[in-house]
């Protein structure tokens, strides 16, 4: 809750009381996760150019100051949300993670993964992927860094089994890219279907079978 700005003081005697302090705006957690939610809700429904930063202030309930006070503009708005939704540890989790299974096993097992986070944190990705349709820049950009993170994560893994000669293709960047827009494109095109209720938390099993199937035909193609 916003506290109101302390009247101008005038002169205080010197034998006066002293004045109780006013208690500071509390600027911790929960307002960071009230700018959080409004701006998503309203990147949903208004777009990422259509949304003001006092759009965002009113909907949640604050001044524009203490938005600035947590997030210089906009496009830290959407590195927080990608951030705080688990794209950045997941991804750098990939980055550094342990190979000790074949490919065969390791590629499903990070579609799989991959398409868990994407479809419960699908409200994000509409916003992405839309954004990134429409060309708006800044949040297109960082579509496109996550993207391009992911593939590149991908590709390390590829590359360490090419090394050990369990991999008949050289084409490497290519097949990371193939593996992640294949993840991307299942839940794009599972997310434009029409849906007589609310989707599931987790990704329905035939989109998850759907996935698996497609992972399986690359990794059968370069093993």
């Amino acid at each position: 809750m916003d506290v109101a700005a302390p009247r101008e003081l005038t002169a205080i005697p010197a034998t006066a009381t002293p004045p109780v302090r006013t208690r500071k705006l509390r600027r911790g957690p929960l307002t960071r996760k009230q700018i959080l939610d409004a701006s998503l809700r309203l990147f949903s429904e208004k777009g990422f150019a259509g949304t003001s930063v006092r759009d965002i202030a009113q909907a949640a309930g604050i001044t524009d100051a203490a938005i600035y006070y947590h997030f210089a503009s906009k496009r830290d708005l959407i590195e927080a949300l990608i951030e705080e939704r688990g794209f950045t540890a997941a991804l750098e989790g990939l980055e550094r993670a342990e190979i000790i299974t074949g490919p065969r096993e390791s590629i499903p097992l990070i579609a799989r993964a991959g398409l868990a986070l994407v479809y419960q944190n699908r409200d994000l990705m509409k916003v992405l992927m839309v954004e990134a349709l429409a060309e708006e820049a800044m949040a297109a950009e960082e579509y496109r860094i996550l993207f391009e993170r992911w593939e590149r994560a991908e590709a390390r893994i590829l590359r360490y089994y090419a090394a050990q000669g369990m991999l008949r293709t050289a084409a490497i960047d290519q097949v990371a890219k193939q593996l992640v827009l294949t993840v991307l494109g299942a839940f794009s095109d599972y997310m434009m279907t029409p849906s007589e209720g609310p989707r599931p938390d987790l990704p329905p099993e035939e989109l998850v079978e759907h996935v698996e199937a497609a992972i399986q035909h690359i990794v059968q193609g370069i093993t």
